[in-house]
């Protein structure tokens, strides 16, 4: 179920966040309609139409290929708890570039006393990765749904030049921060250069 105040909640965060800059949110139209029956609704929906930051999907439609259209097209990052399984990321869930990139693109969101709060993505994917010294950083299962509090296994080569038999030494589970962890990975975009993109999906006519 939509409810427009905690998106109402997730714009003015991320308005908070990127100096004033209006988020694009993405509704199919039959919500808008049931949501403009509503006065204070009206006037909200109103004041994010004069600012641009209102697309509406047409009926007939699946809105979910408009938001997805937009983030991976204009390097957007995309805001949506959703897991993206239905059958339209069945299409794609056997890409290792989808997987990568929502991995990498999404930003979850709860709610603390009313107020949004984002779990922005890491700058580096959550893989096994060999840094360029030949050191390997082993993601460790994150159960709190928070890339950024993934703790990670660090293994490096110290060991192999005097003792060149033994297996690498695992120096044991430490936290790595995204420039650490980054090296091998490919780079996004700084956030503070990324447009986020705001949605609901599944609506058809």
């Amino acid at each position: 179920m939509l409810y427009i105040e905690q998106l109402d909640a997730v714009v003015t965060e991320l308005r908070d966040r990127y100096n004033g800059k209006w988020p694009l949110v993405i509704l199919h139209n039959k919500r808008i309609a049931k949501l403009m029956e509503n006065p204070s609704n009206r006037h909200l929906i109103e004041t994010w139409r004069a600012n641009g930051a209102l697309y509406t999907s047409p009926s007939g439609s699946n809105d979910d290929w408009y938001w997805l259209y937009a983030a991976i097209g204009l390097n957007c990052l995309l805001v949506t708890n959703d897991e993206m399984r239905d059958h339209v990321f069945e299409l794609l869930g056997s890409s290792s570039f989808f997987y990568k990139w929502k991995q990498r693109h999404r930003v979850k969101y709860t709610f603390n006393k009313g107020k949004a709060v984002l779990m922005m993505p890491p700058p580096y994917s959550s893989e096994i990765q060999e840094s360029e010294t030949g050191s390997w950083h082993v993601p460790i299962e994150e159960k709190s749904g928070d890339e950024r509090a993934r703790t990670w296994l660090c293994i490096d080569r110290s060991g192999l030049t005097k003792q060149p038999h033994e297996s690498p030494i695992a120096n044991g589970v430490e936290g790595l921060t995204p420039s650490e962890a980054s090296n091998g990975a490919g780079q996004r975009q700084p956030e503070d250069q990324v447009a986020p993109v705001t949605g609901k999906r599944k609506d058809r006519d």
